[in-house]
Formats: C-alpha cells, sequence, structure tokens
C-alpha cells in the first residue's frame, strides 16, 4: 500500500467506483463464516473512502481506517462515520498505526496486498502479525488479473495465496481459509480471500518470539523455559522491555533472572521435579545458592522486593521442609 499518484489524481472517480458496490457483497464470501461474531476493535488498512471501515461500524465494530491517499481519506472523514476514526499511514512501515499501540480483533486488507512489493511483504507481514491480539483474525484479499495500464498507472504487483502461507507458517498465524471469488463488475479480474488467526494460546503477548517457540526445535527444555520467561516479562512487567529497532528487544538481564527463579523454584525445591525421570543429576544451577531460596515463595520474588534472613514458609501449609534463606 505504498502511496501512488494515481490515487490522489483519480480520486473522485475511483472513490464513485468503490461505493458503488456494497461492501456485505463485496465479501459476502468469507464473512459469513470468519468475520467475528463479537465486535471489538478492528482496523481497514487500505480503507479508501471508508466503504468496508463503515460497514464494519455498522456491525457494531470500533474501526481504525487507514488510508495513504489524502484524496481518498478526505472523501471518507466527510461522510462522518460514527465509530471510524482516520489515521494517515501505509504499509509497509505503518509507523502511525504502531506508535499507537493498537492490537486489533480483526484486519483487513481489501485491494491491498498487489501494492507491496514482493520483497517488502515480508517485513509487512509481520508488522501486520504484531498489530494482532491474541485470538484476533486477519483477512487479506488478493486480486489476480492485471493489465499493463493498470500496473503502470496503479502500481500492481503478483500475488499469490502461497506466498500468504508460507508468511503465515514464519509468523505462526494459522490459515483459516482460502476463498475463491470473482469480481462483481470486471470479467479479467478475480480474487482470493486468505483468512488467518493468531491462536490464543498463551504466546501470542510476544509475538516476535511465538514463531521460535511454534516452530523451533523443541527438545530442549531450557530453551523453552527461557521463551516462557520472555512471555511472562512481557504480560508482566512490559514496560521493563525497551524496543531497539524494528527486530530487538533489550530486557534487564536481572528480571529475566528472577522471572527464571520464580518458575524453577516450586519446581525444583517444593516438587523436586527432575529434568528427566532417570536422571542421576539435576539441573546444573540447582546448587547450595538456589537450594537456599527453598522458604520462599514465587510470589516473594518480584520487582523491588527486599529479601532478608528470616524463615519464610510456603503459604500452603503443607509438610514441605523449608531452608534458611540467607538474603
Amino acid at each position: 500500500m505504498p502511496q501512488h499518484p494515481a490515487y490522489d489524481r483519480d480520486a473522485k472517480a475511483l472513490g464513485a467506483q468503490y461505493e458503488a458496490l456494497n461492501a456485505a457483497d463485496v465479501h459476502r464470501a468469507w464473512a459469513r463464516d470468519y468475520l467475528p461474531q463479537d465486535a471489538g476493535l478492528a482496523c481497514d488498512i487500505g480503507a479508501g473512502t471508508g466503504r468496508d471501515a463503515r460497514w464494519l461500524a455498522e456491525l457494531g465494530w470500533e474501526v481504525v481506517a487507514v488510508e495513504p491517499s489524502a484524496a481518498l481519506r478526505g472523501q471518507g472523514a466527510d461522510s462522518d462515520a460514527p465509530g471510524v476514526t482516520w489515521l494517515s499511514d501505509s504499509l509497509p512501515e505503518l509507523q502511525r498505526l504502531r506508535a499507537s499501540g493498537h492490537r486489533f480483533d480483526f484486519m483487513l486488507l481489501s485491494a491491498v496486498w498487489q501494492h507491496i512489493p514482493e520483497a517488502q511483504r515480508r517485513r509487512a507481514f509481520r508488522i501486520l502479525a504484531d498489530r494482532l491480539k491474541p485470538g484476533g483474525t486477519l483477512v487479506i484479499t488478493l486480486r489476480h488479473g492485471i493489465d499493463a495500464q493498470e500496473n503502470a498507472e496503479r502500481g500492481f504487483h503478483p500475488v499469490t495465496a502461497a506466498e500468504l502461507q508460507a508468511l503465515a507458517r514464519e509468523r505462526a498465524l494459522v490459515v483459516k481459509a482460502v476463498i475463491p471469488g470473482e469480481d462483481l463488475s470486471r470479467p479479467h479480474v478475480h480474487w482470493e480471500t486468505v483468512v488467518l488467526t493468531l491462536p490464543d494460546d498463551g504466546t501470542g503477548s510476544l509475538p516476535l518470539l511465538r514463531h521460535i517457540i511454534v516452530n523451533d526445535n523443541k527438545s530442549a527444555s531450557y530453551k523453552l523455559a527461557l521463551l516462557r520467561t520472555l512471555t511472562r516479562i512481557a504480560e508482566g512487567a512490559p514496560g521493563a522491555a525497551r524496543l531497539i529497532g524494528d527486530d530487538e528487544v533489550a530486557i534487564p538481564l536481572g528480571l529475566v533472572g528472577l522471572y527464571w527463579l520464580r518458575q524453577y523454584l516450586p519446581l525444583l525445591l517444593r516438587y523436586e521435579i527432575r529434568e528427566q525421570a532417570n536422571a542421576k543429576t539435576g539441573y546444573g544451577f540447582k546448587k547450595a545458592a538456589f537450594d537456599a531460596l527453598g522458604d520462599l515463595s514465587p510470589f516473594d520474588l518480584r520487582v523491588g522486593s527486599t529479601l532478608v534472613a528470616r524463615q519464610l514458609p510456603w503459604p500452603t501449609g503443607d509438610n514441605y521442609r523449608g531452608r534458611s534463606c540467607n538474603g
């Protein structure tokens, strides 16, 4: 959805073309089965004059309509539709949308993906996936049938559902459906709609790592423990993370250690669980210093707490034998 001058130049004619079609008819093939029933926060990216954004708002959604063309955006904003907020932004960056911090229950890219050059699509898809809430739905319609004049005037590129499916696997999104459809007015154009979801499996709060958790080799329990620790930090202490560029996050090492202890403390000291049932030796870090934390509850290990050398029994009152804490 990079800005193309044709959309400002031809905004009046294009706006009339968009508004001549009913949004419910355009999206009928997928909306009945895949538009979430519980309306929440939605984002229409490449909203044009707001036809689809108004349709979603009429169904009860609060909609952020993203459109880079000032002329098209102006037509949409003039309609003054309740429930629709307009934003000037564009793929692949979506800088203003990302700065807002919003994550969405539903995202729609209708007739947009063909505007993005192939070299920019991996980044664009990652940014879209990061804007989804766990359990959220992303719908992308793909246009097939491009003539030379349209390509020159409006900057179209060939697209495939297979490419989107590959990008979805990288980000651990689930492809729910690929639905073919005909164009309502142009015989040389046909469409595919790809419906994707971000599973609400407890890892969605840290989407930069979610694809590693799902796709990477899970043979090492240490690796999963570290990733689980990072997701807990994302949920419980998001202000401690500092974003560095688009792909790096800095987190205090001491905070990682604190959350690591909170996970392993009850498993190793209370329940005496070994890494393997037949292992003669346990975890390498379980030494005297770790054992000295035996009187603490994981709830005592929190940011800002001060530990002193005194007996702190487990809160359950069972027969677990406590150990002294040496500070």
